[in-house]
């Protein structure tokens, strides 16, 4: 039972994900950083763009990440390997957040040069 309810829980983070990346919340950071590396990275492939609006790659990222994810920690509950697993999945998350921001310096270097 707790590894179906971790799997609703990361499956209804899809639309919250959705809205928050498409509306710029400020708490994307914290919850999708995979997705703003990936939109940082598609940004800086191109010439400026003064709207930043996501696009399908950093969509996809952003909607997938949490179902995922869940299902990776409902997979561990089952085999009781919660916290090992957990434990790296917090690790990527806190690398994904660092990458995120350095992605970000990245694109706006690249924005910045004639």
């Amino acid at each position: 039972m707790k590894h179906f309810l971790i799997l609703i829980g990361g499956l209804l983070m899809a639309p919250i994900c959705f809205f928050l990346f498409v509306y710029t919340s400020s708490f994307a950071w914290f919850i999708l950083p995979q997705a703003l590396t990936v939109m940082f990275v598609r940004q800086s492939q191109t010439a400026y763009d003064s709207l930043g609006a996501p696009g399908w790659p950093d969509l996809v990222v952003c909607v997938l990440y949490y179902p995922i994810v869940g299902w990776i920690l409902s997979r561990a509950t089952r085999s009781g390997n919660l916290l090992h697993v957990a434990a790296r999945i917090i690790i990527w998350h806190l690398f994904a957040m660092i990458l995120a921001v350095i992605t970000m310096e990245i694109r706006n270097h690249i924005w910045r040069m004639p």
